[in-house]
């Protein structure tokens, strides 16, 4: 008798990019703070996640795992969670710099500058937490021709820098443009992160959808993407998005990527939430996302478990 494959169910992965307290524009805060960590993680989200049972990825930007107090926290948090590492270069050796702002996309450096640095940030991983990383985002989205090879020496297995339908190249030097990406997960062409190939790695992308009225003739290009992100919005517009997602075709192998940061809960922290009444409006809108998630049977996995269930 022929054993039948098992398709696996819908997935759900909470991708927090971790980093240290920011304000208004993005700027950061002098000397560094890290209240997205300690009041952000530990206070406001990991009790929402264990509310709901559901397995949080944080990916971890190197000043967050070089400060003592943080790297503690994160590693004592109880429960189902997974850590993963998250690049802004300017705060990663060789020439860190504590003092800089997060400007760089990291596909504008030179390769050899970019393996030594994600190098250095694994290294600095592996030597706090005992173990490697499995995932990784870009700070800023800014994966480019050399970072899937240089992941794939260093041992990861899922990357989720790609934000499908954006164009980022109006940003900055080396702003890579997703505008043709896959919006399920993929194994990426190493030289061309938004197509398909055959890396190893698996490519997550974070769960955009096009707007509902974008194809319009003219007036549609200046309509915003759909992200699942509780940055804005309403719970409603979350949950209408999921749902919308899970019953289209092709949805046992929907993947539900959410993506925000740490420091978009507190207060001040972020251009997201400059009140604690904002700060709030962010959580319960994640936490009506959650609600539906549960109630939907939606699994919840970290990135790092994603490759083996979609390998099975």
């Amino acid at each position: 008798m022929m054993n039948t494959p098992v398709t696996p169910g819908p997935l759900l992965c909470l991708s927090i990019d971790c980093e240290r307290d920011k304000g208004p524009g993005w700027r950061i805060r002098r000397p560094a703070t890290y209240t997205g960590v300690h009041d952000g993680i530990a206070r406001k989200l990991h009790p929402l996640f264990l509310r709901f049972g559901v397995k949080p990825t944080y990916l971890l930007s190197p000043e967050v795992i070089r400060d003592p107090s943080s790297a503690e926290c994160l590693a004592r948090l109880p429960g189902s969670l997974e850590l993963g590492t998250h690049l802004h270069a300017e705060y990663a050796e060789p020439d860190a710099d504590d003092d800089a702002e997060s400007a760089l996309f990291q596909a504008a450096l030179p390769p050899a500058l970019e393996r030594a640095k994600l190098r250095a940030l694994t290294e600095l991983f592996e030597d706090r937490f005992g173990r490697r990383p499995r995932s990784f985002r870009a700070g800023r989205f800014g994966i480019g021709p050399a970072s899937l090879s240089i992941l794939a020496e260093l041992r990861y297995a899922v990357d989720s820098s790609v934000t499908p339908l954006v164009d980022w190249q109006g940003a900055g030097p080396g702003a890579p443009s997703f505008r043709e990406a896959p919006v399920v997960p993929y194994h990426p062409d190493p030289a061309h992160p938004a197509r398909r190939g055959d890396s190893p790695l698996w490519e997550v992308p974070v769960t955009i959808r096009r707007g509902r009225w974008q194809r319009l003739p003219v007036v549609g290009r200046h309509l915003p993407h759909r992200w699942l992100r509780p940055t804005r919005g309403t719970g409603w517009d979350l949950v209408a998005l999921a749902r919308e997602i899970l019953a289209s075709p092709g949805a046992p192998l929907a993947v539900l990527n959410v993506m925000f940061h740490n420091v978009e809960v507190i207060p001040g922290a972020s251009p997201y939430a400059r009140s604690a009444a904002q700060a709030d409006a962010m959580l319960g809108r994640l936490a009506d996302l959650l609600a539906f998630a549960r109630d939907a049977r939606v699994r919840s996995v970290g990135l790092g478990d994603v490759p083996e269930i979609l390998s099975s």
